[in-house]
């Protein structure tokens, strides 16, 4: 039984709610609640809409989305510059020259190249100029890799003091945790480079976190989502990017399981009411 899934049994029993295992390995589940079963499967949960999963999914929507709602830095996105000829409508340049070009009218070096729909530190690269950005896009529209995407992103760098991660339920702060405790670095895969994610006690803290987004509640409601926010070196808060599916592995290693059970308990009862 993966930690997800542990976390929402506990979260059942805690609030009442009978649960059925339906694989051997325990970690495809169904809930019996009052309006009939929901189903859970290792990190994806019912809490969501299907469209709010797939935006929290495509960086390039979340940032067209809120880019009025909250700071968050600013991104330029870029199809695969081979796509197939009928998808050529949707390209805004042709390519990597043209790419370049623009990146230099709208963008100051250093950026964050990324794929559009990647995960988990994958694909994401810190380029100082031309070159290495032309590096990172070649490597995103890499057709023979498995970490292939159609769609780049070229994000402003914003130097980071710290970065934080909101979980919410039903637009209600649960809890945050501290992602790594690398300040002012290019904090890619924090836990592969033996940090940790520390649990933010600090209720001034987490009350400002919360403010933070609270906006995006009204604009875009969601029921479950993680909040990726870094606070640069002038305190500012930006908003990096949504998770609709949080894994709490690495936050379980080195923390309480607590906050992550009663997260799945507010948003059962969120889910519950709808």
């Amino acid at each position: 039984m993966e930690n997800n899934i542990k976390c929402l049994t506990q979260a059942c029993d805690a609030v009442g709610f009978d649960y059925e295992f339906i694989d051997l390995d325990q970690n495809f589940v169904r809930v019996k609640m009052d309006n009939g079963w929901q189903y859970f499967e290792l990190n994806k949960t019912p809490f969501n809409t299907e469209v709010a999963f797939c935006v929290c999914k495509d960086k390039s929507h979340t940032y067209q989305l809120l880019k009025e709602v909250v700071r968050v830095p600013k991104a330029l996105d870029f199809l695969d510059f081979n796509v197939a000829v009928k998808y050529s409508k949707y390209k805004h340049c042709s390519s990597i020259a043209a790419a370049l070009a623009r990146i230099d009218e709208e963008l100051e070096y250093p950026i964050v190249v990324k794929r559009n729909k990647g995960a988990l530190g994958d694909n994401v690269f810190l380029c100082h100029d031309a070159l290495e950005t032309e590096t990172a896009l070649k490597e995103i529209f890499n057709h023979q890799s498995k970490s292939y995407d159609y769609l780049a992103l070229a994000q402003q760098f914003v130097a980071t003091k710290a970065e934080y991660r909101l979980l919410c339920a039903y637009g209600e702060p649960v809890f945050a945790y501290r992602r790594g405790n690398a300040a002012a670095s290019f904090n890619v895969k924090y836990w592969e480079n033996g940090e940790q994610a520390v649990h933010v006690t600090d209720e001034g803290l987490l009350q400002q976190l919360a403010d933070f987004v609270a906006p995006i509640h009204t604009e875009f409601p969601m029921g479950w989502v993680g909040y990726d926010i870094i606070v640069d070196d002038k305190d500012e808060m930006y908003l990096i990017e949504l998770n609709a599916s949080p894994q709490f592995n690495n936050y379980i290693e080195t923390n309480s399981i607590d906050p992550v059970i009663e997260l799945y308990k507010k948003a059962l009862q969120g889910l519950n009411k709808v």
